[in-house]
């Protein structure tokens, strides 16, 4: 496994606990139902982020089979987009990870911490107007009940 697998690895690891993701079967490889199962999304989901080009899982014909390389991938994927990370973020995270190089750990790490203190930012800046909204909603109730 390379260090990049490593680290990508490392990130879905401390997700899982998080994310409450179902058991896995124990085996090497994984069917798209077992994925979808564990991941709590659906087999569409896991289609639409393969077109997306975030992952490559091997075929045996038609049918997809997932390594346990691609299963971390996915719980980091699915657990950016519910954390509402950017499409275009987790292809650099990902594209990142895949082309290694020197020091590819803190580069990853440090990519995966930038895009959750992006999505932090936006929020607590969403946040604030919409308390902004509720003030105005309030104001304009109490001037209408007098």
């Amino acid at each position: 496994m390379t260090k990049a697998a490593e680290t990508i690895e490392s990130l879905a690891n401390s997700l899982r606990s998080l994310m409450n993701y179902s058991t896995t079967a124990s085996g090497a490889t994984f069917t798209i139902g077992e994925l979808s199962s564990h991941l709590g999304v659906s087999l569409r989901t896991l289609r639409f982020y393969e077109q997306a080009g975030l992952l490559q899982p091997h075929r045996e014909g038609a049918r997809r089979v997932y390594s346990s390389e691609d299963r971390s991938r996915l719980e980091v994927i699915v657990a950016l987009r519910e954390f509402e990370v950017s499409l275009t973020g987790i292809k650099q995270l990902l594209a990142t990870a895949d082309a290694g190089g020197p020091n590819i750990e803190t580069r990853i790490v440090a990519l995966y911490d930038q895009l959750l203190e992006d999505v932090h930012t936006a929020n607590a800046t969403r946040i604030a107007e919409l308390e902004g909204i509720n003030g105005r909603v309030e104001r304009a109730r109490l001037a209408v009940s007098g």
